[in-house]
Parts: C-alpha cells; structure tokens; sequence
C-alpha cells in the first residue's frame, strides 16, 4: 500500500460524485510519480507533462462513465501508460506491445555510477545487483520499479501491467530468482538489496 492510497479511494469517489477539488487533491498528491513513472518509457518528458494533462482532462471528461476503485495509483499509472505508448507508435502496435511486453523501460538506475556507492562490501553487492536488474526484460524491470520504488502491491502491479495477480506474483519472482542466482543470496537479502538501490536512485535524482 502506498503511503495515500486510502485518501486517494476517498478522493477518487468524492471525484465522481462532482468534487473537481477531489481531483485536484489526487493530481497534487500523484502528478510527480506519475512522471517519474512515464518518464521511464521515453526520454521526451514534454511528451510524458502533455500525456499527464491529457489524462486529467480526460478524466474529468468522463467522470460519468468511471467506476469505484481501490487503486487509483495504478489506475493512473496503467492510463498513463497507455496514452504515452498511443502518442509514440502506431495504434495497430499498441495491443501487440502491451501484450508482448516489448518496449522500453530504464530504471534509472543505469545512470548511477561507480562513485554514487561507498567504497564497502555491500556497496560493492549494490553494484552487481544493479548489473543484475538491467540484465532483466523490461516487463520484469518495470514491475520491479513498481514493487521497490512505489511499494505497490502485487494486485496493483497486475492492474498496471494489465495481468492476471497470479501472472504478476509470477513475473516479480522470476525476476527475483534471476537476480538472486546471480548475487548468489537469499530472497530476502535480494528483497532488501533491492529496497536499497532504488533508494539509492531517488537519492541521485
């Protein structure tokens, strides 16, 4: 659960309801996650500020027709996703690429240099880690963001990747077996490497 999720539900059906300071609330309280979000799918961060407007304004456009929802993060998310990957490929391409998983997705953590780590043990682990992540499909990155960078739950991981829970339960251990065989560690000494790096990226940005 992310630290507003329980206002955001609250937020989100006052929203329907005709609040527009509902929604306001709910874009101060997601507009820089959901930037960063977007900006891990294309380096035009014009694009990704236009695509967030859009999905506001489409929002308030059709209020009448949305529903209830548990998950307004990943509702969010998933609409961001969505109009980012309308904007940049041909529509006959979209199904397919959201389907397949085939697109791009950085962590960001590419950008962190040798530098950016104590001269340790363990920073020299974070390192391999790192190595490790972006050995993974972008799919499998993008729910590992999702998981140690937002704290998203396995359920809202799957409402963003448009998956089954289980298929999402499955994918984020994959992932983490994979990074685990290559550190050589436990699952949840890779689950804590893994809250560290992240950090670490937030810190550097």
């Amino acid at each position: 659960m992310y630290p507003n999720q329980e206002k955001d539900k609250f937020l989100w059906m006052d929203f329907l309801e005709g609040s527009q300071t509902a929604l306001s609330t709910i874009y101060l309280n997601n507009v820089n996650d959901l930037f960063a979000y977007g900006c891990k799918f294309t380096v035009d961060r014009s694009l990704v500020k236009d695509c967030i407007q859009e999905l506001f304004v489409t929002l308030i456009q059709s209020r009448g027709k949305l529903s209830a929802t548990d998950n307004v993060k990943a509702y969010l998310f998933a609409s961001l996703k969505r109009m980012i990957f309308r904007e940049s490929l041909r529509s006959s391409k979209l199904e397919e690429i959201m389907k397949t998983g085939d697109y791009r997705f950085e962590t960001g953590l590419e950008d962190l240099n040798r530098e950016d780590f104590e001269n340790d043990h363990y920073s020299k682990k974070l390192l391999i880690v790192r190595s490790a992540v972006e050995s993974l499909t972008s799919r499998q990155k993008e729910a590992l963001y999702l998981r140690f960078y937002f704290g998203l739950s396995h359920k809202e991981i799957a409402e963003v990747l448009e998956l089954e829970e289980q298929s999402s339960r499955s994918l984020i251990s994959r992932a983490v077996n994979k990074v685990r065989s290559i550190i050589k560690s436990d699952k949840k000494r890779v689950s804590n490497f893994l809250l560290a790096l992240f950090s670490v990226s937030v810190r550097e940005k």
